[in-house]
């Protein structure tokens, strides 16, 4: 068994102390390793950086010799058998779903980020002792007693959030004998009992229409926090979720989002934390672990973490409508998809997936993904199926028993449903092909008894000559405008005169006078739905 122990002594420093000891049956080369990354976000955190004061004692309390052989591996070599122990320091200041954050009032920690695995004995269970001036209030370890715990392999530890605090709010439902903890940290804003009765109906039609919820227990942990934040993890026992200001969620609107990035958390206790492609199964922490199906992961599921908003009765058709619009709005304004197919945008991740890119370098996989995945959903429901109906395929197939897929043995299990729907076709345009989803939703939504209409306003630099700005700044170019080839991001538009003449302050100090040929082509519509009659497809898909 492997120990971890994990205390802190002043909680304002957000110092956590990590000890592990462990067992070497004989003499050799012992590695400790601390991940590069967690789950649910396919890009390098670089925990390293955030360690200090490494040391290796032997069974006499001997300090022993250690080098790093890498950004995150730390090695030594164990002289012969008997226990080891190693020691560091861990900066818990980072406050997001993924993170670790330790102050006055709470500790609060993700292990994946300050616990090493170690490499060189035999595998075994993990367990975790704390030593925290508050008691701990949630864990998705299992627990021992009141400040221990255990897992059953560094896979689990990792995949694991502890919780002290002094104070924080607990509700729970339970659906086919589930047990679901809801874990407030922070004032709440909202009914919490209407909140907890939304909930409960969606995690009622996940499992019904997937059969089977995969754990026993599950806990939403939520920080509601008092400045700006909107994050959320999945793990397979429960989901971390961040919101702030919580202040805010007096707003329905905001309360609408936290309740779809609550679904969609849930969501992924199938996707991803069971449904997983066999290149993340089992994960490594050490290095980046490549794959082309990251809108798999995410597309689908934030498609379907909206639409169990719909299916459970949250939200009205509208409802689901206004939030398709703003994904079809974003992604109408950016051309990933003519540089990148969705599979090398899945696999670039670890180069940009999760911050601003150069322009239009590639596709964002969760909403060009969920777009996607509607287009999907509605050639199956045309086909009398739906893509509710395949992902139960799915988790049979490659979730229950955590055998993983290939991308092409995923698709080939929709393959085998489709009898009109051309699936290859659809995949080679929009999957891994560079062809604009929006223009074939247009096509198919019909099918739904739902039209996508795009609009023009009377604004001359957005359709006239394809510029949209931020304030004075120009943010996007169309690229097909005459304007992409004169004006460059960054630049201040000071004025438009009458004559469509433009004053520029660029950047590098200079300024320009402009007149830049309109296209007979506008740019940049604004898209919305128009509801039409209903369709025995629409009535299925809401069900």
């Amino acid at each position: 068994m492997i120990h971890y122990q994990l205390s802190v002594q002043y909680p304002t420093s957000q110092f956590l102390e990590v000890s592990i000891s462990f067992q070497v049956s004989a003499p050799g080369k012992i590695s400790l390793k601390l991940p590069i990354w967690r789950a649910g976000r396919y890009q390098e955190a670089n925990y390293a950086r955030f360690i200090r004061g490494f040391a290796v004692k032997d069974f006499s309390e001997e300090e022993v010799p250690f080098m790093k052989v890498s950004k995150a591996i730390w090695q030594f070599e164990a002289s012969k058998g008997g226990e080891y122990s190693v020691k560091y320091q861990f900066f818990a200041g980072q406050m997001d779903a993924g993170s670790s954050w330790i102050d006055d009032e709470q500790v609060y920690l993700n292990l994946v980020n300050c616990c090493m695995e170690v490499s060189g004995v035999a595998p075994t269970e993990c367990q975790v002792q704390t030593r925290f001036p508050y008691p701990v209030k949630v864990t998705t370890l299992d627990s021992i007693n009141s400040n221990q715990f255990s897992a059953s392999s560094f896979q689990q530890l990792a995949d694991s959030t502890i919780l002290a605090t002094k104070q924080i709010m607990h509700s729970k439902f339970e659906v086919n004998s589930v047990k679901f903890h809801c874990w407030f940290k922070g004032d709440i804003y909202f009914n919490k009992y209407e909140f907890l009765e939304s909930l409960q109906k969606v995690a009622e039609k996940l499992i019904n229409d997937f059969g089977v919820f995969p754990e026993k227990e599950y806990h939403f942990i939520f920080q509601l926090l008092p400045y700006t934040h909107y994050h959320g993890v999945e793990h397979r026992r429960g989901t971390v979720i961040t919101y702030g200001p919580a202040e805010s969620l007096k707003n329905p609107k905001n309360y609408h989002e936290l309740m779809g990035i609550s679904s969609h958390e849930l969501y992924h206790a199938w996707n991803v934390c069971r449904i997983r492609p066999k290149a993340l199964l089992p994960y490594d922490f050490s290095v980046e672990n490549y794959t082309d199906s990251g809108w798999i992961l995410e597309g689908i599921t934030s498609y379907m973490g909206d639409l169990y908003l719909l299916k459970s009765g949250f939200w009205s058709l509208s409802e689901f409508l206004d939030k398709l619009q703003r994904t079809v709005q974003r992604v109408s304004e950016d051309f990933g998809w003519r540089h990148q197919s969705i599979l090398e945008s899945s696999f670039d991740t670890w180069i940009d997936g999760y911050q601003k890119s150069i322009p239009d370098r590639r596709q964002n996989i969760y909403s060009n993904g969920a777009l996607i995945a509607l287009a999907l959903d509605i050639h199956l429901l045309n086909d009398g199926l739906s893509l509710s109906e395949f992902m139960q395929i799915a988790w049979k197939r490659f979730g229950s028993k955590m055998r993983g897929y290939q991308e092409y043995s995923f698709w080939r299990e929709v393959e085998k449903v489709s009898r009109k729907f051309d699936f290859m076709g659809f995949y080679s345009r929009y999957i891994s092909g560079k062809e604009s989803i929006i223009e074939h939703l247009k096509e198919i939504l019909p099918i739904l008894g739902i039209k996508l209409e795009e609009g023009f306003q009377n604004d001359y630099l957005r359709n006239n000559l394809g510029v949209l700005l931020e304030g004075e700044s120009v943010k996007k170019i169309h690229p097909d405008s005459f304007a992409y080839q004169v004006l460059m991001l960054g630049d201040e538009i000071k004025n438009v005169s009458p004559k469509g003449e433009l004053e520029v302050h660029r950047v590098n100090g200079n300024s320009y006078s402009y007149k830049i040929k309109e296209s007979s082509t506008q740019f940049f519509p604004e898209y919305k739905f128009q509801i039409e009659q209903e369709t025995p497809q629409r009535e299925k898909w809401m069900q």
